[in-house]
């Protein structure tokens, strides 16, 4: 994958333009919130510590980024996306080389994206090969989410200010 995210990751996308209501409505503590850089929360990286550790981003406007650090592969999408609130998620896991389907959650309910009508504009013009690798899939699971909330990741996103949340 890139920017040190090799072994494993999980992102969200949350239709919550607010950073510090994604971070309250994942439990974490005002007083663990901190604001720093991708390459600040980076440092916290560490795909096999059971201590959950997110860096939250703004998106676009009424969209947030939760990349997860730390802490594993539980969902927070259904606490996410309550109250009408739609969440995107991706999650890797290296070594094995796999990618999760693109899991899209709203109002408390999983779905499969695939099978949305709205959202068919979306993917439709993408390639489906059941012999993609890993990373191409990732970048067609990258494009859907990037044409579905208006932006696609890169360098801004990167060079960003976002909060970093612990769980104590």
């Amino acid at each position: 994958m890139a920017h040190g995210l090799d072994r494993w990751f999980g992102a969200q996308w949350v239709s919550i333009e607010d950073g510090h209501e994604v971070a309250r409505r994942l439990n974490f503590p005002a007083d663990t919130i901190e604001t720093c850089n991708f390459q600040t929360a980076l440092r916290s990286y560490d795909p096999v510590s059971p201590a959950q550790r997110v860096w939250i981003t703004s998106h676009t406007p009424g969209w947030s980024h939760v990349l997860l650090l730390s802490g594993g592969q539980a969902s927070s999408a259904e606490a996410l996306s309550r109250h009408g609130r739609r969440v995107f998620e991706i999650s890797y896991i290296g070594g094995i080389e796999e990618i999760e389907e693109l899991i899209y959650t709203h109002d408390g309910e999983y779905r499969s994206i695939f099978d949305e009508e709205e959202y068919r504009v979306h993917w439709a013009n993408l390639p489906n090969d059941n012999m993609m690798s890993e990373t191409e899939m990732l970048d067609q699971y990258l494009i859907i989410i990037g044409r579905i909330t208006g932006r696609f990741l890169g360098h801004d996103w990167i060079s960003s200010q976002g909060l970093l949340c612990a769980m104590p």
